[in-house]
Order: C-alpha cells, then structure tokens, then sequence
C-alpha cells in the first residue's frame, strides 16, 4: 500500500513537472525548463523508487 502511494504521488509531481516545464519551454522559447525539470523527474523517480525498494 505504501509503495503505491509513493508511486502515485511521484507520478502526480512529475505530470505536474511536465505541464510547468511545457508551458516555461513556450513562454521562454527556450528547451532549457524542460531539462531542468526533466533532471528534477528523473531524480524523483529515483528516489522514490529507491524508498520503495527500502520497505520492509
């Protein structure tokens, strides 16, 4: 149970993540939100699956 909420939270955060940096990329005309937050994702991913994978 707790492993799905950390799934679903990242998952939440990270399409949070996609839309901001959509909308950064087209209001600055510039690719470099989109990397940014892409690299803050990716380290969310890893994160949450690294607790998951601590649970007992």
């Amino acid at each position: 149970m707790r492993a799905s909420y950390i799934f679903s939270a990242n998952d939440v955060l990270a399409n949070f993540g996609v839309i901001i940096a959509g909308v950064l990329v087209a209001w600055l005309n510039s690719p470099i939100p989109d990397w940014i937050i892409g690299l803050a994702i990716g380290f969310l991913v890893l994160s949450g699956a690294i607790r998951i994978l601590r649970l007992r």
